[in-house]
């Protein structure tokens, strides 16, 4: 039988198995099926090379199988058992091997095919990505902002666009405006076409398409097809007549009706490999899954700091400059980061031209940014992203939440994914309701997404070299924007001692000298110079002396030099400049109580509204020294 007619029976034969499985109550959750379609993951695998690097989607199986063959541990993954691809905690959607990862959010991929990509074009292995996506994504506005950049930076990318008319159950032609390869060469994206109902056609044009991504050209594969069976599992809501059109068109089912001699011996063979495979899932151990815990060494080491001098924005920029000249896998990217610009914050100034291509300006295009770091990081780089403004890191959550951070976890093994993202945060600069947030507390939680806040008596230095030494999982840092003006502070506060923890990233200990503190007070980031200057006029004009722990790293959250102040105290601060509710300041509390720790007063300082453009104004209603001295006087009256 021929091989391509034998990988696409193999193929629907184990989906047709897995949605019996379904039935039988032995697969949970959801199967999607691409029978009817299978021709195009044989297409593409018959075109690959040793190397390149293949993203799927919910309806990947065909894919997973034309590239593998494993059917083994898809069988087993899908079941849920230990043995499958991905140790079972994937599942249908979540497929892993080498050079081969899938995922169920729309679009989302196409960005960390990009960004893979990239790193094949800096490696200049001659490899290439193919990201596989549907006809309904082209809803999705971040696979645009790849195309576009794909195509900028010329870069080894092939898409391959399966078009078979339906979104779930609407059909496409309702939403979907314009031409698909109009679109395609919009973004300068080399466009080819072909069809499942013809063959050899195919498999012509997805060799060419794949020299054609080869040769460094980001390329579009549009195919037309159908899938015969529902959605997911059972729900389909198109006409019979309409299905049983293209069940005598499908060239598989003409194929077995020519050849059943053929065909029959190769249907025994391939349905024998399925029995066998079910066997081994079913006598193998379930998913054994146990969420990854941080550890944190006991805080209970405190050594003085020894201070660096310097101006914070030129302390990130030497930083910087050291680590290009240290690691030749880092690569920086962002908007206007390039030149004598250096960004808006002029921390990169003329790094690009110092280390050419390996910091990249890019398109206003967040998302995108960080699926690009996603791929460099999952292919031996180490990218650094800027985004310009903290506020618009909104754009960048699906990417972080749904496919960086869970990297780590979801292909039952962890992953290292070492990527970098800083960006500026905070108020005081006059800027107005969209450029002056703090909304790190919608990147707190994140399973495997570190968050740091820089403040003003950590050097950057010290935090950034501990990064770029150990980062494995996507970390976030939060770089205070008023802190680019400011040197270090370098000085002591009279009557008080500084201490760091002996952490990773060092929690800040300001405490009164020889005396026991009344209240303490948590915070992070910039707040802690608002901070300072009320201990100060707390102790000079009220004699109310605090205890200051200041945190480098936010999530995950180590309690425990919080706690152990307040054990003292029993009088807690909290104090961040974005608002209070579902934020740092409610999570300190909740642990401290499931920690058993007696709290007899505990008040919560933020902003809970939107930030004015009058500077003025911002500046008194952000947490400010007189606010925090006035409910220091209100917990100890």
């Amino acid at each position: 039988m021929e091989a391509r007619f034998y990988k696409a029976l193999l193929i629907r034969q184990v989906e047709e198995t897995l949605l019996t499985l379904f039935s039988q109550g032995k697969v949970n959750g959801t199967v999607h099926t691409c029978i009817g379609q299978e021709f195009v993951g044989v297409a593409l695998a018959e075109a690959k090379s040793l190397g390149d690097f293949w993203f799927s989607n919910h309806r990947g199986h065909g894919h997973f199988l034309s590239f593998t063959s494993n059917i083994e541990g898809l069988i087993a993954e899908v079941m849920g058992k230990v043995t499958g691809v991905s140790q079972g905690v994937g599942g249908s959607q979540h497929l892993y091997t080498e050079n081969y990862l899938s995922n169920g959010i729309q679009g989302g991929m196409v960005p960390v095919a990009a960004g893979t990509a990239l790193a094949f074009k800096e490696k200049a292995n001659g490899h290439i990505a193919v990201v596989f996506i549907g006809d309904g994504t082209l809803g999705e506005g971040s696979i645009y902002e790849a195309f576009n950049l794909a195509a900028k930076w010329e870069l080894p990318l092939l898409v391959v666009l399966e078009n078979n008319a339906y979104a779930q159950s609407t059909a496409t032609q309702t939403t979907l405006a314009g031409s698909i390869q109009q679109r395609a060469e919009g973004f300068g994206l080399h466009y080819f076409f072909a069809d499942t109902w013809n063959v050899d056609q195919l498999f012509t044009v997805a060799q060419q398409a794949t020299e054609t991504a080869r040769s460094g050209k980001a390329v579009l594969l549009e195919v037309k097809t159908y899938r015969l069976k529902s959605h997911s599992k059972g729900d389909d809501n198109r006409a019979i007549e309409e299905i049983q059109h293209y069940e005598t068109r499908d060239p598989l089912t003409q194929f077995l009706q020519q050849h059943p001699q053929e065909t029959a011996a190769a249907l025994e063979a391939i349905l024998q490999l399925i029995d066998n495979a079910i066997e081994q899932a079913e006598a193998a151990d379930p998913c054994q899954f146990q969420m990854a815990r941080p550890d944190f060494p006991t805080p209970s080491e405190w050594t003085v700091p020894s201070f660096e001098d310097g101006r914070f924005v030129n302390l990130l920029y030497e930083t910087f400059q050291d680590r290009f000249d240290q690691q030749a896998e880092l690569r920086m990217i962002g908007e206007d980061i390039e030149g004598e610009y250096g960004g808006a914050f002029k921390v990169t100034k003329d790094l690009s031209l110092k280390y050419p291509g390996r910091l990249r300006n890019t398109p206003i295009s967040e998302s995108t940014i960080i699926g690009v770091c996603t791929g460099l990081a999952i292919n031996g780089f180490l990218p650094l992203a800027e985004i310009m403004f903290g506020d618009f890191m909104t754009l960048t959550l699906d990417q972080l939440l749904q496919h960086a951070s869970k990297f780590c976890e979801m292909y039952g093994r962890r992953l290292r994914v070492p990527m970098i993202v800083r960006t500026p945060m905070g108020g005081k600069r006059g800027y107005g309701p969209t450029h002056s947030q703090s909304i790190e507390k919608f990147f707190l939680g994140i399973p495997n997404l570190d968050v740091l806040a820089l403040n003003i008596r950590v050097s950057p230095r010290q935090v950034y070299n501990r990064l770029f030494n150990s980062v494995a999982n996507p970390t976030l840092v939060i770089e205070n924007k008023i802190l680019y003006t400011r040197p270090l502070r370098t000085k002591s506060i009279n009557g008080f001692t500084i201490h760091y923890s002996n952490e990773r990233f060092p929690t800040v200990k300001i405490s009164p000298i020889a005396t026991t503190p009344e209240v303490t007070i948590a915070c992070y980031g910039g707040v802690l110079e608002e901070v300072e200057v009320a201990l100060q006029a707390l102790f000079d004009d009220h004699e109310i002396l605090c205890e200051v722990l200041c945190l480098s790293q936010i999530y995950p959250l180590n309690i425990e030099p919080i706690a152990k102040s307040v054990r003292r105290t029993q009088r807690l601060l909290t104090i961040e400049e974005g608002t209070r509710f579902a934020a740092l300041s409610s999570e300190i509390a909740a642990q401290l109580q499931e920690t058993g720790v007696p709290v007899k007063a505990l008040t919560r300082l933020g902003y809970d509204g939107i930030i004015p453009s009058s500077f003025l104004r911002e500046m008194e209603l952000l947490p400010n020294s007189q606010i925090i001295v006035d409910t220091i006087q209100s917990m100890t009256n």
